[in-house]
């Protein structure tokens, strides 16, 4: 990193000699920033993930500007969770300012004028470079840390987030303290992979479930109809009865009936019972 502060402080002396000396368009820290533009990360879409293995697909948008207008916009926006995180580099008359949103309303920002890194914000926000910083299995240099734990009152949906010169948001750290570190495209593609078999288990299990009470139930029936039949046809004195037979059609009778109590039962349709009469 240190190529990039030497590069900015003689940014930052040509500025001042050029002109009114004291119009600077932007600090020191904040070239380290906009000079990213040459080699920063082209994907649109990245991957965090925490140590139980739950993968969020962070969709990443950044605009350097133009010649005319140097600057840098950078937004991170999670799909399922309250990620949200969008950094400004905005230069400007006096030294312009860095200033990143964390809320659900953009308006909302911590701003850091004319920012010397460390920088800390009147609410208690902090902001510095670290040198390296170790997400995952990666180390990635050159690496912005806002830290917003010493807040006087943290209106962020985290605590901690990390912001790679070169590669956008590479780690978060929640309010709980959870870790979420950027991961390859694979580790999201695995985690799908692994959530389709386990729903397809859990569903084979409920659908096992459902069979079984339903012939349960189906059985239960049909030996109710059974014994129906049977206490139908047997006389109310049965004293000199031994044994009483029952026809083939009869029986074949109450298991179709028992089949269509099955099958209506485990399709879930009550008006398909209305079916299962003899």
């Amino acid at each position: 990193m240190k190529k990039f502060f030497l590069l900015a402080a003689g940014a930052f002396l040509l500025a001042c000699s050029d002109g009114d000396e004291h119009v600077v368009n932007f600090t020191p820290d904040m070239e380290i920033l906009l000079n990213a533009k040459k080699d920063f990360n082209k994907d649109t879409v990245i991957y965090l993930a925490d140590s139980l293995k739950f993968v969020e697909k962070i969709n990443q948008f950044s605009d350097f500007g133009d010649e005319d207008n140097t600057l840098l916009i950078y937004k991170a926006n999670a799909t399922s969770t309250a990620i949200n995180m969008n950094l400004f580099v905005l230069p400007g008359p006096g030294g312009g300012s860095i200033e990143i949103n964390c809320f659900s309303n953009e308006k909302n920002r911590i701003v850091f004028e004319e920012p010397v890194l460390p920088a800390r914000s009147e609410e208690g926000y902090s902001l510095k470079f670290l040198d390296s910083l170790k997400a995952g299995e990666s180390t990635y240099y050159d690496v912005l840390e806002f830290d917003a734990s010493k807040a006087q009152i943290n209106q962020c949906y985290y605590s901690t987030i990390y912001y790679g010169v070169h590669d956008g948001l590479i780690k978060v750290v929640s309010k709980s303290r959870t870790e979420l570190n950027r991961v390859p495209a694979k580790v999201y593609e695995d985690a799908l992979e692994r959530r389709a078999k386990e729903r397809a288990y859990a569903d084979s299990v409920a659908q096992a479930v459902a069979d079984s009470i339903a012939q349960a139930v189906a059985d239960s029936i049909a030996q109710a109809v059974a014994d129906s039949i049977i206490k139908a046809n047997t006389p109310a004195d049965d004293s000199s009865v031994t044994e009483i037979e029952i026809p083939q059609e009869v029986i074949d009778l109450a298991d179709s009936v028992a089949n269509c109590i099955k099958k209506a039962y485990s399709s879930g349709s009550l008006s398909a019972l209305k079916k299962c009469s003899i």
